[in-house]
Order: C-alpha cells, then sequence, then structure tokens
C-alpha cells in the first residue's frame, strides 16, 4: 500500500512538474510574441513616416502570422484583434489602390467584429473604395451595429398599453370553408344562443375521438384535422380538438379562444379546453371538446375559466352538465374531472392572442402567446411569451372599444 501511494504521489508530482513546464513556456512564448509585437510597430512605424504602405502592409501581416504560429492555449491568453488588424489592411491597401484585396479585408474587419462606423465615416485611408459597391453593402451591415444614435432612432417607441386579442371574421374564405364542411347551420340549430354554443360542442366531441397518445397530424387547421380523423382508425388529442371547435365557432361569428390549462409543475400533462364568448351571459363560458363538458353555478349557469378556478379556490358549489363524458364511452365525474384533474391544471394558463385558421398551422414563435400566472410566480416554459398577472386584462370583453 505504502509503494502504491507513493507511485501516486510521483505521478502527481510528475503531472505537476509538466503542467509548471507548460505553463512557464507559455508565458514564455506568449513574452516572445509581445517582444516581436514591439519591434513589428517601431518597424510599422518608421514606414508609416516614409508613407511606405507596402512595408506597413507586410508589418501587419507579420503580426498575424506570428500569432497564428502560437499554441491555441498561448493565443487565447493574447487575443489578437482580428477586426482591428483586417481593419487597418484595408486602409493601407486601399492608399495602395489595391481596390479588390481592400475592400475584401474591410468586409473581413466587419466579420470579425470591427463596426466603428463612425471612424469609417471620417477615415481618409479608404476614400479610394468609399464609392464601391462592395464597400457601401458592408458599410450598410456595419452601420446596423456600429451607429449607435442610428441604431437607437429607429428603435421602437414604449408602450403603455399590452398587445391586443384579435378573433378572425366568419367571413373569411377559411372560416366560410370551415362553416360548409362541417355544415355548422344545420349543427347549430335555430335555439338560442347558448343552445347552440352546446350544440356545436357536443357535435365536434361525437365526430371526432379523444387520443391523448398519440401527436396530432402535421396541418392544424379544423378541416386537414377533421379530415385525418374521417375514417375513424385515429383521433385528436385535447389541442387537436380544442383547435377544431375554436374555428367552428369563429365560423359561426363567436369570438373564441383554445385556453392550455397549466399545473404549477409541468411533469408529463396539461389540458387544453376552449372560451367562447357568451353575448347573452356577457362573459367567456368553459367548453372542453375532449370531455363535452360545461361548468355551472348552483343556478345552472354556466361559468367562466376564471369563475371555475375562483369558486375552487374558495369552496363555492360547481356542478358538471350530466351530458360530460369521455368519448362516449364513460361518465365524466365532478371529482375526478373537476376537484382533481382541472385542479391540478389551473394554477396558470395561456392562449395564443390570434384566434383565426390554422392559429398554429405555422412555426412556433412563443412572442405569439400570453400566459396568465399568479402574482409572484414564473414558469420559464412561458419564456419569450408575455406575462401577465392581471385577470380582468386577460378575460376582456372582445367587443369592448
Amino acid at each position: 500500500m505504502k509503494k502504491q501511494i507513493s507511485l501516486l504521489f510521483a505521478a502527481f508530482l510528475c503531472c505537476s512538474t509538466i503542467g509548471w513546464a507548460q505553463t512557464q513556456e507559455e508565458s514564455k512564448m506568449k513574452d516572445e510574441f509581445y517582444k516581436t509585437l514591439n519591434s513589428l510597430n517601431q518597424e510599422k512605424k518608421q514606414a508609416l513616416d516614409k508613407k511606405d504602405y507596402a512595408k506597413v502592409e507586410q508589418c501587419i501581416w507579420n503580426i498575424i502570422d506570428n500569432y497564428k504560429k502560437l499554441p491555441e492555449t498561448v493565443q487565447k491568453r493574447i487575443g489578437l484583434n482580428y477586426g482591428y488588424h483586417y481593419y487597418d489592411i484595408a486602409c493601407y491597401q486601399s492608399l495602395q489602390k489595391k481596390t479588390e484585396d481592400a475592400l475584401k479585408h474591410f468586409d473581413l474587419a466587419f466579420q470579425n467584429g470591427y463596426v466603428n462606423y463612425a471612424h469609417i465615416q471620417k477615415d481618409t485611408d479608404l476614400d479610394n473604395i468609399r464609392n464601391e459597391k462592395k464597400f457601401q453593402e458592408t458599410l450598410v451591415k456595419i452601420r446596423e451595429e456600429g451607429d449607435y444614435l442610428y441604431i437607437l432612432q429607429k428603435a421602437a417607441e414604449y408602450t403603455s398599453t399590452p398587445p391586443h386579442f384579435t378573433y378572425m371574421e366568419p367571413s373569411d374564405s377559411n372560416l366560410i370553408a370551415v362553416k360548409e364542411y362541417f355544415k355548422l347551420d344545420s349543427v347549430a340549430g335555430t335555439g338560442d344562443e347558448l343552445s347552440k354554443i352546446k350544440n356545436i360542442l357536443t357535435f365536434i366531441h361525437n365526430r371526432i375521438k379523444h387520443d391523448g397518445q398519440h401527436n396530432n397530424p402535421e396541418h392544424l387547421n379544423s378541416i386537414a384535422l377533421a379530415e385525418a380523423c374521417k375514417d375513424g382508425s385515429r383521433g385528436l388529442n385535447c389541442r387537436g380538438l380544442a383547435t377544431v371547435l375554436n374555428e367552428c365557432y369563429l365560423a359561426m361569428g363567436f369570438k373564441s379562444r383554445f385556453i392550455t390549462c397549466m399545473p404549477k409543475k409541468y411533469i408529463s400533462d396539461c389540458h387544453v379546453i376552449n372560451a367562447v364568448y357568451s353575448k347573452t351571459l356577457d362573459k367567456w363560458v368553459w367548453v372542453d371538446p375532449t370531455q363535452n363538458a360545461w361548468v355551472m353555478d348552483e343556478n345552472g349557469t354556466m361559468l367562466s375559466i376564471p369563475e371555475v378556478r375562483e369558486r375552487m379556490r374558495t369552496g363555492l358549489p360547481l356542478v358538471l352538465n350530466k351530458e360530460a363524458n369521455w368519448n362516449n364511452k364513460q361518465k365524466t365525474t365532478k371529482e375526478e374531472y373537476l376537484d382533481s384533474y382541472m385542479a391540478k391544471n389551473l394554477y396558470y394558463i395561456n392562449c395564443t392572442f390570434r384566434s383565426e385558421f390554422g392559429t398554429e398551422d405555422k412555426k412556433y414563435n412563443p412572442a405569439d402567446y400570453v400566459a396568465l400566472m399568479p402574482t409572484g410566480y414564473y414558469n420559464d416554459m412561458e419564456k419569450g411569451s408575455y406575462i401577465t398577472y392581471d385577470a380582468d386584462w386577460f378575460w376582456q370583453s372582445p367587443y369592448q372599444k
């Protein structure tokens, strides 16, 4: 054991010695580089005094070449500013009227971080190439990064108002197609507003089964989603069903959103339902196509998502409609659906600012979304989205001016 410890110590000592030797060697290389750099800078100054621009250019190239010969570890300790040196080369090539070379290295200066726009504008060394197209093209790019007053002047105004929610009009050609595809006039019936809302909900629930085990089809609009499920071999997850229902409501002139209901800590599951605006009740009402569900108070009045959430928090009565079910196979109970599942998934919610045909049938951009969170809470899953803690703003009437 003593021998083993001695060997380990010897190995450690050897490694330490090697590391120390390498550090010493690197320090020596660094010192030599700076010594040569000072010498080349002196040579460069003398050549510049004589206006020997070719010699000045060569001195700069020698500096770069000496740097490139160093090991990467030493280069990192020195950190040569390539942008500055390429800019200098472009200047002295311009003075020599080496136009193409000067333009090339002017662009290389920008690519390596040189963006001193103000200096470029008054640097007479570049006058021989200033009117060249390539020069102007590079200068435009430099201005976008280095003309700080210009950048400030282009900045957007501050705003005291949050973004607006928008809802596609039923006159849109895509929504007209949705209305015809699902025969929604017949589906909605001739009853009052709330009966039409319920009829459309039940129709979509019965037409497309819920399938939470698979992703939705590629194209995320109601017609494409329904077509993919037409033969009954597959269904849609809750988001897909809510997307279809949302576009059906929009096609019939209702203001509607699909709402993602999120838990405090996401593990593997959330839920997506719909909020459709009732003019009769002057509020958003909760509808869930996955469960053919809406929620009422003790008097049978349909409730909104924020009302359901607040009643859960304060213990006030909640009544689930008797028609609520999963895939027409299993009755949905208040205890399982509201008291357990949705209690988990109503910690915070999010939705898109725009409610339209194919809302999510495009590249994902978090800035298209808004999340309503409890005060003091934040979730990294909503990074890049608009965050609000104002429930009144989030649930504003779509008809308010």
